[in-house]
């Protein structure tokens, strides 16, 4: 898409600024929303584990709607940074498992 190489560091900087705004200081609800619904929309392309991604997308697309307060949009947003910490984990540890195995430690 666009060049876009699935880089989830401008993804993962757009919610924690999201998770931050619970007292609505920062970003107003059309911002919020336009940001999620965004995300949404680039959400297959990021280079994200496939278990993540039913959830990330429930949660933007709560996000997105009409009518939810601050504070929840935050503790949605809390979640969504919580599954990219697991899924960091999960590259961590496949990367871990796979030097484990290299070449140069035979």
């Amino acid at each position: 898409m666009f060049g876009f190489d699935g880089e989830i560091k401008g993804f993962k900087s757009v919610v924690e600024r999201i998770s931050t705004n619970h007292l609505n200081i920062k970003l107003d609800h059309k911002e919020v929303r336009a940001y999620a619904r965004c995300m949404l929309k680039i959400l297959p392309e990021l280079n994200i584990n496939p278990r993540f991604i039913p959830e990330i997308k429930t949660l933007l697309a709560v996000i997105s709607a009409s009518g939810i307060p601050h504070y929840d949009r935050s503790f949605l947003a809390s979640r969504i940074l919580e599954l990219l910490k697991d899924d960091d984990f999960l590259k961590q540890s496949n990367n871990e498992t796979t030097d484990v195995f290299s070449a140069d430690n035979f």
